[in-house]
């Protein structure tokens, strides 16, 4: 009797443990993007729903995507018919809106969207806008240029939208920039080079004096009163995918001048986990942590087969982010703190 009860004693604490862990990768896919949303208490997460149209996911908890919805498919022809890539979810101005890229079926086609909902339903209908006027031009649209990634930067009380953009069309050289917005829907002026994409070696698609920069996914991190932009570079086919960080020092994020890039990677492959990179930043139900997003390859050979990875990070004293180094797939963690 008392070996049945003990026994039970210990399955039980077994259990418990389980619960209040979690393994990565969480679950296969690329490109991640997850969303607190107080209103329901919950989480909404966005995925490419294999690149012709757009997912989402709500969950109570972080550490799992929840049930889905496909809130828009692509038509079957025209200029973002095909190839829907990165969506972001962002609420602003009152409504929600997701950011994307598509094409024609053609990459070099390529142009920044905005699908905004119809309704308050974050899970109802959406309608297409766009593109949005990526060019050089006074207008923005001289001519337009390619571009994916765009994401959303609040600074005092204005909205900036972020983007990995060519610098002019075909030449395939992806710079990160950034432009002035008049609403959610569209860009307010032309686009500014924000940095160089091969300032450092370990920006290169392949490290060393032969191999070209590129800059993209850009993300956003506010906090302590300071601005972070964290961006994928290197080569998001091979394993030496990595991100870099960027940090607003000056008033104006339209002068490249007030943008400081860190001399170091900010997170870069490990043995065990390599190809990291497309992150985003959330924090725990209770607000009390920070927690990063992004995915990592699959296998060491070249190729675009990802898992989607989480773990926590920390601010140093000054308040700069610390991400320290990739998780081991398999390792347990403590769930969000709150969930």
């Amino acid at each position: 009797m008392l070996k049945r009860i003990m026994l039970g004693v210990i399955c039980s604490v077994g259990s418990l443990m389980a619960q209040q862990t979690f393994v990565n990768p969480l679950f296969g896919g690329a490109d991640p993007w997850v969303v607190r949303d107080e209103a329901s208490k919950s989480y909404l997460w966005c995925f490419s729903e294999n690149d012709l149209g757009i997912a989402l996911y709500r969950s109570k908890n972080l550490t799992e995507r929840g049930e889905k919805t496909v809130v828009w498919r692509a038509p079957k022809e025209g200029p973002y018919s095909q190839q829907i890539w990165a969506p972001e979810l962002h609420f602003a101005e009152g409504r929600w809106h997701i950011y994307m890229a598509g094409s024609d079926g053609k990459n070099e086609n390529h142009l920044a969207y905005v699908l905004r909902a119809k309704t308050d339903d974050v899970m109802g209908e959406y309608e297409v806008l766009g593109p949005m006027a990526t060019g050089d031009g006074k207008d923005g649209k001289s001519p337009l240029v390619w571009a994916i990634d765009m994401t959303l930067l609040h600074h005092d009380q204005k909205l900036y939208a972020l983007w990995s953009g060519w610098d002019r069309p075909g030449t395939d050289r992806q710079f990160l920039y950034i432009a002035p917005m008049k609403s959610a829907t569209e860009l307010a002026g032309p686009r500014v080079l924000i940095c160089d994409h091969s300032e450092y070696p370990w920006e290169r698609t392949e490290e060393g004096p032969h191999g070209r920069g590129l800059n993209e996914g850009p993300q956003v991190v506010q906090a302590h009163g300071r601005t972070f932009v964290f961006y994928s570079c290197a080569a998001s086919w091979l394993p030496s995918y990595k991100l870099g960080m960027l940090e607003l020092v000056g008033k104006n994020p339209l002068d490249p001048k007030s943008w400081k890039k860190s001399v170091r990677p900010a997170f870069e492959s490990v043995e065990h986990t390599y190809g990291v990179g497309h992150s985003c930043f959330v924090q725990s139900p209770d607000g009390r942590e920070w927690w990063h997003i992004y995915h990592s390859k699959q296998s060491r050979e070249p190729g675009w087969n990802r898992d989607v990875m989480m773990q926590p990070f920390s601010f140093d004293e000054k308040g700069s982010p610390v991400l320290g180094k990739p998780v081991k797939r398999g390792e347990k963690l403590d769930r969000p703190s709150g969930e």
